[in-house]
């Protein structure tokens, strides 16, 4: 027989000797919570018979001081681990708000630097615009005034320069200036060096 084996058959008969001899007991938290009746010895076993026959420890008879040692450790070890993770939760926001306002100011010197960025574009555009202007100015040569307006022309009338019957005549010139055809018959005189 292995010893497996035999341990269970001695676990099975010392929990039926504790069963015939003992008496019944408040529960342990194992019968508790099987509904089980908890049956104890008085003398011979701290455990009862349904903890001895599952190889349970048992607490029929009270927590021991052990139990008591070892859950005060508990509480303890529980204790420490909470104010590590408060401490660590601390750190992590007080990190968390430090990068948040990293953030804030990183935004905030981007869009200066974008503000700045535009505005530097937006004078390159219009210098461009402004060379560009005098250099068409200077290939087309002041033929037509920048500042001409399309209305001057408007009011113009080719007829009172020229008559009808001969359009190559000018009405309302001075016959002084343009010298008088039938007089003479020559052309004016030009004025030398012009």
């Amino acid at each position: 027989m292995t010893t497996d084996l035999r341990k269970r058959k001695e676990q099975l008969r010392l929990a039926r000797l504790v069963e015939a001899r003992g008496f019944e007991m408040p529960s342990c938290s194992l019968c508790d919570r099987q509904e089980r009746k908890c049956i104890v010895s008085s003398t011979d076993s701290s455990r009862c018979a349904e903890c001895i026959r599952q190889g349970k420890k048992c607490d029929v008879r009270g927590p021991s001081e052990s139990d008591w040692d070892s859950l005060d450790r508990q509480k303890a070890r529980l204790e420490q681990e909470e104010e590590e993770a408060m401490a660590k939760i601390l750190r992590l926001r007080k990190q968390k708000r430090l990068l948040l306002e990293r953030e804030s100011d990183m935004l905030r010197r981007g869009l200066r630097t974008l503000d700045e960025l535009v505005e530097v574009e937006e004078k390159e555009r219009l210098e461009n615009e402004r060379m560009e202007r005098e250099r068409e100015q200077a290939d087309t040569g002041p033929l037509v005034p920048a500042a001409a307006s399309s209305n001057v022309l408007d009011n113009f009338d080719p007829s009172s320069f020229l008559s009808p019957s001969d359009p190559f005549s000018f009405q309302n010139s001075s016959g002084t200036f343009w010298g008088d055809p039938d007089s003479v018959g020559e052309m004016p005189s030009t004025s030398q060096g012009s």
